[in-house]
């Protein structure tokens, strides 16, 4: 039997989901982007998903943007120009190639930046994400 009060059951919060996931809700509106995180960051490319993740405790989080290329595109087009801007950005650039996926990765003094290359049900992408290892600064 169903219960017809409203209050009977609570809303619980949400318990935290497995994996990264995109987010909608910007957590941390009032915390900008950093200069090169943005879709003109791969010209001719088309934005598929943009968002952030919850913040935890300390107002950090990870943003990520999901780029698509077009028709014909190589991974050499999606990791050149990726390896050039993470070396603008990062001292040391690391690089891993698993299962026809480029991984470059890289520490700013208080970001881990992550950008990967592949093919995804047949479309070349680009991953590109930050995560704060510091609380990052305030807004101004």
């Amino acid at each position: 039997m169903k219960s017809a009060t409203p209050e009977a059951a609570p809303a619980a919060p949400t318990a935290p989901s497995e994996g990264q996931q995109f987010s909608t809700n910007a957590p941390a509106s009032t915390v900008p982007d950093p200069s090169w995180f943005s879709p003109a960051l791969l010209p001719g490319t088309s934005v598929t998903k943009k968002g952030r993740s919850p913040t935890d405790d300390q107002g950090r989080f990870t943003a990520q943007i999901l780029f698509a290329f077009p028709a014909g595109a190589t991974l050499k087009d999606c990791v050149d120009p990726l390896a050039a801007a993470l070396a603008k950005i990062v001292p040391t650039v690391q690089r891993e190639e698993k299962d026809g996926r480029v991984t470059l990765t890289g520490d700013t003094s208080d970001q881990h930046v992550m950008f990967m290359c592949g093919d995804a049900n047949g479309t070349l992408t680009a991953f590109v994400s930050y995560r704060w290892t510091q609380p990052p600064p305030a807004a101004p």
